[in-house]
């Protein structure tokens, strides 16, 4: 098993994770998983350089147009 230095998972519980994920998605509306799918980009945001996301101004995420197929 690898180790990690940082953030991470194991292998094993990431796949759960993911799994259980798309499992859940099948059963949300539309609006619900555009909330998780604008929530995730929000986290992938945060962790740009020089927001770190363990600082509170880090958490404040710039309105974004939501996305529209």
């Amino acid at each position: 098993m690898p180790h990690c230095t940082e953030r991470c998972l194991c292998p094993e519980n990431f796949t759960a994770l993911k799994a259980e994920v798309i499992r859940a998605a099948v059963e949300l509306s539309d609006e619900q998983l555009m909330e998780l799918s604008d929530a995730l980009h929000s986290m992938i945001r945060l962790r740009r350089p020089g927001r770190p996301i363990s600082h509170d101004s880090g958490w404040m995420v710039e309105e974004e147009a939501p996305y529209l197929p």
